[in-house]
């Protein structure tokens, strides 16, 4: 398979190439990661190969399925969004995709779909999504987008084959950004190392300005977690209360330290927050405090998203954050 425009993850682009040239591609695959590791991107690029009529080198970009796939209107890929602000996939679009899953391709040899699951994923649209994943139609084949595969039900999880997206490295992340976007190599390094390769985030920093404030604001309330009294944690994280836009940047990046203090302090040298000095000096605490610190985020995060109110939240969570590791 040739995965222009995706970067990094060269096991994931390994698998599938395998699978693919063996003609035993999986009838479902969950591409799970955070937002701005390309979840989309793979799946379009799958979904393209998919249907592309000229297996040798496939997706080849030129044949008239390929154009079709990229212009969003080949008549065998269909995309399942979640809708409103929770962006839920419901049970009618499930039943809706099912039904139509029992149809033969139109053009291609396969039906792709491809599911892109929102913050909240409510269980009714997933039994109905197990039963299809059960017994698959014949020439079906279903991508699941989603940050994480264990907001999935297990049973959904046993019957698809998980890949894991990271980040390219800063450095391809610079390059690619150098060459997509008129911009200096010094600037592309430096939005690279801030955004630990997250072309997403890259991007999003461009068009917002945003996201070093974000890293800064993280990096100061990873640093003063650990000390003594809460007031130092409070002060870090008052630039918070400000914006909500960058309060979600803030506490994605706050849960990206976290998940690199539990990687080092498990010997681990994967880092994806840009605060390399914040998340060394959280690795020194307990394992057990330290797994509950990601979680935290994640939860203050969707709170967020559901329009909780700023300043409350963001007590809260740094409430919790130090009861978390054992501080009053």
């Amino acid at each position: 398979m040739d995965f222009t425009g995706f970067l990094g993850n060269p096991g994931v682009k390994s698998a599938l190439s395998d699978a693919f040239s063996a003609g035993r591609f999986p009838h479902a695959l969950i591409l799970q990661g955070e937002p701005g590791t390309g979840r989309r991107t793979l799946a379009r690029l799958i979904a393209q190969a998919l249907v592309c009529r000229r297996r040798g080198k496939a997706p080849c970009g030129e044949c008239p399925a390929c154009l079709r796939a990229k212009a969003g209107s080949h008549p065998d890929i269909r995309m399942v969004e979640g809708k409103g602000d929770s962006g839920s996939i419901s049970v009618e679009q499930i039943q809706e995709m099912a039904a139509d899953a029992q149809r033969m391709p139109d053009e291609a040899d396969y039906s792709v779909y491809i599911l892109v699951f929102g913050e909240y994923i409510l269980d009714a649209p997933q039994n109905k999504l197990l039963k299809l994943l059960e017994e698959p139609p014949a020439g079906a084949v279903f991508l699941l987008v989603c940050r994480s595969a264990r907001a999935l039900l297990p049973t959904i999880r046993s019957r698809a084959q998980v890949f894991q997206l990271m980040p390219p490295s800063e450095e391809e992340a610079a390059q690619w950004l150098e060459a997509s976007r008129d911009i200096s190599p010094g600037e592309a390094r430096r939005l690279a190392s801030l955004c630990g390769g997250n072309l997403g985030l890259m991007q999003g920093e461009l068009e917002s300005g945003t996201a070093k404030e974000a890293m800064e604001a993280a990096a100061a309330m990873a640093l003063a977690l650990p000390g003594r009294g809460a007031h130092n944690l409070l002060c870090a994280a008052a630039p918070l209360l400000k914006d909500r836009a960058l309060c979600r940047q803030a506490l994605v990046r706050l849960g990206l330290i976290f998940r690199d203090a539990c990687m080092l302090r498990c010997g681990g040298k994967t880092l994806l927050g840009g605060a390399p000095e914040a998340a060394d000096k959280l690795a020194d605490l307990p394992l057990k405090q330290l797994v509950r610190l990601p979680e935290l985020a994640e939860e203050a995060r969707q709170n967020l998203e559901r329009n909780a109110n700023t300043s409350l939240l963001v007590t809260q969570l740094c409430a919790g954050l130090r009861e978390a590791i054992g501080r009053t």
